[in-house]
């Protein structure tokens, strides 16, 4: 399984990053948010971190957005298990997204396992956090996978 799926990108300046990153051959969510470096690939800083996950702004927003921002586990797997403390930690830490940022509302979407049943690009167990606009016209969409055929 590739670690960058080309497939899933939704920009060409994603698309232009994802390239890099696929020619260097590595998981990016390692090098950019286990590693404690200062991010290289990913465009927006760390704006916290627990034991368990780094949280950052997601690259590229979803179309429509108010708000996105990525969660990703420190060590690279690719789904669970994981230890009930980081599903707690995770917890806390987006309770304190939704209140640091005065989001009202949002949509808690957890990535794991092969990119071509989720839709996701990155091979690394992660979780974004997307609140929309309030309730007016067009719905936010976001890609979870496929149809079953």
């Amino acid at each position: 399984m590739d670690e960058v799926n080309m497939r899933h990108v939704r920009t060409e300046e994603q698309r232009a990053l994802y390239e890099r990153i696929a020619a260097a051959g590595i998981c990016s969510f390692c090098v950019d948010f286990c590693q404690g470096n200062v991010p290289t690939y990913h465009p927006k800083p760390v704006l916290r971190e627990t034991k368990y996950w780094s949280l950052t702004e997601c690259f590229p927003k979803y179309d429509g957005a108010r708000a996105h921002f990525l969660l990703v586990y420190k060590e690279h797997v690719s789904g669970p298990p994981l230890p009930p403390e980081a599903w707690a930690d995770l917890g806390k830490l987006t309770e304190w997204v939704l209140n640091a940022y005065g989001l009202r509302g949002a949509s808690l979407l957890v990535r794991m396992g092969d990119t071509d049943y989720t839709g996701g690009s990155i091979t690394h167990f992660h979780a974004q956090l997307i609140c929309g606009g309030e309730k007016s016209g067009e719905a936010l969409r976001v890609k979870v996978g496929y149809v079953r055929k």
